[in-house]
């Protein structure tokens, strides 16, 4: 079966249906082993307990040392999507809260796993990011592209990955 293309507004749409649910549970710092759960001062969007999970989510989409040497952490990807997102609609910001909450409680379920996904180490976050994607509800399928797009896209906009990738950066300021 396809999985339909999945724009701004239905993933607004759909991650909102489950927030009522998921709005009682909190977005706490999490634990998760070799990681400092402490959020920067600066965030304009995101809240401190939603950027420590949006951290370890984008830890565990781009690793360092996994398809490429620099890792999320190393182009602090979390704190670019935090500014990536300044002035997007509130509606999308809190569809991307509602996501990270699904993803911190409900993906550790659909990997048989008991706990929280920002207390996992690194090999538990893939696995229940797999079971996101593998799932036969739509509602995590969709929230795993959405968020490994979103996670890739701004990586993949960060000077610090294009040597990994073989970017040599844009020829307009090359020209000049």
């Amino acid at each position: 079966m396809a999985i339909p293309e999945l724009s701004r507004r239905v993933f607004l749409r759909r991650s909102l249906r489950l927030a009522g649910a998921l709005a009682v549970l909190p977005v706490a710092p999490g634990c998760a082993p070799g990681h400092e759960a402490s959020a920067p001062d600066d965030l304009s969007v995101v809240s401190p307990g939603e950027w420590v999970l949006l951290d370890v989510v984008t830890d565990a989409f781009v690793p360092a040392g996994g398809a490429f040497p620099t890792g999320a952490r190393d182009v602090e990807l979390a704190r670019r999507i935090d500014a990536f997102l300044t002035g997007e609609d509130p509606e999308v910001v809190r569809g991307l809260a509602s996501a990270l909450r699904l993803v911190e409680w409900g993906s550790p379920l659909l990997a048989g796993r008991l706990g929280r996904f920002s207390r996992l180490d690194l090999e538990g976050r893939t696995a229940c990011l797999a079971a996101l994607a593998g799932s036969r509800l739509e509602l995590p399928r969709q929230v795993f592209g959405a968020l490994k797009e979103l996670s890739l896209f701004v990586f993949y906009a960060a000077d610090a990955s294009w040597p990994a990738t073989g970017y040599d950066g844009p020829w307009v300021e090359r020209a000049g």
